[in-house]
């Protein structure tokens, strides 16, 4: 959400971005739905992130030994 916020989408415009309907993007935010691999893929590169990083960065926040 943040993501989207800093580009000035609405969830409504970041919908038509991914081309699904706006529900998707507020499940999505809320946790109410989790996304596949290429849905994330989808995702990261409609907010203009590199998915590598975004796993790398969740990786080494959430699985340090």
């Amino acid at each position: 959400m943040q993501r989207r916020k800093e580009l000035g989408l609405s969830q409504r415009a970041f919908a038509v971005r991914l081309n699904v309907v706006y529900s998707f993007v507020g499940k999505i935010e809320t946790g109410d739905r989790r996304l596949d691999m290429f849905e994330f893929i989808n995702y990261c590169e409609a907010l203009e992130v590199d998915p590598i990083k975004v796993i790398e960065e969740i990786r080494n926040n959430f699985y340090k030994n």
